[in-house]
């Protein structure tokens, strides 16, 4: 069974707790010895001792309905889903409880702002995958991580090379925001931080129900048209109508317009300019791509979006905010007041030097903001000054 504890290891558990407990509670002599010994000899017996729950046990269920027991608490973790790694930090409360992240995740948080929110970061391993999200079993093996979070909606092919190992593993699925929300709750789970959990789920519930209590009530003319280049080059690529930004764009107020097309599609040119964005959001995954990038491409200027400068690069903090992650209520902000700016105010830089705090312990400075914030490149941007310190 995945992530079952080794059976040896639960029987000394469970015969250490019985003499303590047992010692204490009687105050054995040497003539109760010999009940003692058979006792215990009777608790590691394989069928008596398999049966037995660890007293500190956790079990959890996974995404993929997988039951995953654990001796207790997770000190241990290995995350190779590229968004789980700064999640699981923010509700660990301690960065030595993770061991090894995606190389991807890895690069993004030694850099920058992020370097500085995880100073602890050059420690954890990232030779955990040897292509994509390919498991590097031989390193798992050597870090012996009390848990590996892997994506579990491409395949068994990824999850079967950990569970042959022997490797405690527990399935995340990838699209929409109630799994979303499901990282968050088997995250505090699996670390025993469900208060830290609640507090962020309930945080996400709070910011939703305000931005819906004025969205719901826009007529579809009130929302511009939005796409988002979820790649620039070497061919344009647009976020459809299955994943998460198809939440987010609909809850900020807008209307995506690839909402027709799968997630991470590849269109042409004249696709683009046959939907004729309002407004152009830009990936935080292509080193260099700013809006002056769009700006600049002859192919994309007639677009509604380029002639009123409303093309924006994504902001960025603990990670990125395009895909779903722990900070998404400030995307949400953020995006809300893009969209719809006539009809929120959101406090922004305020929120987001609350949120570091709060999420990694980190105190945010203003020229830390103006870097979440890409205030440089999107300084020139329609209505951007909104974000000024």
């Amino acid at each position: 069974m995945p992530g079952v504890m080794a059976p040896r290891r639960l029987r000394r558990q469970v015969v250490a707790r019985f003499l303590v407990r047992f010692q204490a509670c009687f105050q054995v002599r040497f003539v109760a010895l010999p009940l003692v010994l058979f006792l215990a000899w009777l608790l590691v017996q394989p069928g008596l001792a398999q049966a037995a729950p660890a007293a500190d046990g956790i079990v959890l269920q996974d995404m993929l309905g997988q039951p995953v027991e654990l001796a207790g608490p997770v000190q241990r973790a290995v995350t190779l889903p590229m968004p789980a790694g700064s999640l699981f930090l923010s509700l660990a409360g301690d960065p030595a409880r993770l061991a090894g992240m995606h190389p991807d995740a890895h690069g993004f948080m030694r850099q920058g702002l992020q370097a500085r929110i995880f100073p602890a970061g050059s420690r954890i391993r990232a030779d955990v995958t040897r292509s994509g999200f390919v498991p590097n079993v031989e390193t798992l093996l050597q870090i012996q991580p009390d848990l590996v979070w892997q994506w579990g909606h491409m395949g068994d092919d990824l999850i079967a090379p950990l569970r042959n190992a022997g490797l405690p593993v527990a399935a995340l699925l990838y699209g929409d925001e109630a799994r979303t929300r499901e990282w968050i709750r088997l995250m505090g789970q699996a670390l025993g931080e469900e208060d830290r959990a609640a507090a962020q789920l309930a945080w996400r519930t709070e910011v939703e129900g305000r931005i819906r209590a004025v969205t719901a009530g826009l007529a579809p003319a009130q929302r511009p048209r939005v796409m988002l280049l979820s790649r620039h080059a070497p061919q344009y690529a647009v976020a459809g109508g299955s994943g998460n930004f198809q939440f987010d764009v609909e809850l900020a107020g807008g209307s995506n317009v690839a909402a027709g097309v799968g997630n991470a599609n590849i269109v042409n040119v004249e696709q683009i300019l046959a939907w004729n964005p309002e407004v152009i959001l830009l990936n935080n995954f292509e080193s260099g791509l700013t809006p002056a990038t769009i700006y600049g491409d002859p192919m994309l200027a007639d677009l509604d979006a380029v002639k009123q400068r409303r093309v924006y690069k994504i902001p960025a903090a603990g990670y990125r905010w395009d895909p779903p992650s722990q900070e998404s209520p400030l995307y949400w902000q953020w995006l809300s007041l893009i969209l719809q700016p006539a009809h929120f105010d959101w406090p922004l830089r305020e929120e987001i030097a609350t949120q570091l705090q709060r999420l990694y312990g980190y105190a945010a400075t203003q020229d830390d903001i103006d870097e979440v914030l890409h205030w440089q490149a999107n300084a020139g941007a329609q209505g951007y000054e909104r974000f000024a310190r």
